[in-house]
């Protein structure tokens, strides 16, 4: 699976300037779940006050990109969920 960077985001979850965006990747054979990916950034303003974003931290914000992944991933579980409740159960 990849993941398309054409794509928006179907969630995000921050804290301050970290954000880390959640993507849906569709299956590619039919009876497959879709599956998820995530890009943690980082915000930052350049001198010019021009916003831009960053996949480097600094050391201090790595607990912070820490707790951000768990709340990322219990945003991903819901988007699962979704998914599971949305697609049709099996005929028997």
């Amino acid at each position: 699976m990849t993941t398309n960077t054409n794509n928006q985001p179907v969630s995000e979850v921050r804290d301050g300037a970290l954000k880390i965006a959640i993507f849906r990747n569709e299956p590619k054979q039919e009876g497959d779940r879709p599956r998820y990916s995530g890009k943690l950034t980082r915000s930052y303003r350049d001198a010019n006050g021009e916003w831009h974003d960053t996949d480097y931290l600094s050391g201090t914000e790595f607990l912070r990109a820490a707790r951000l992944m768990e709340k990322a991933y219990d945003e991903e579980i819901v988007q699962r969920a979704a998914d599971k409740s949305a697609s049709p159960e099996p005929s028997a």
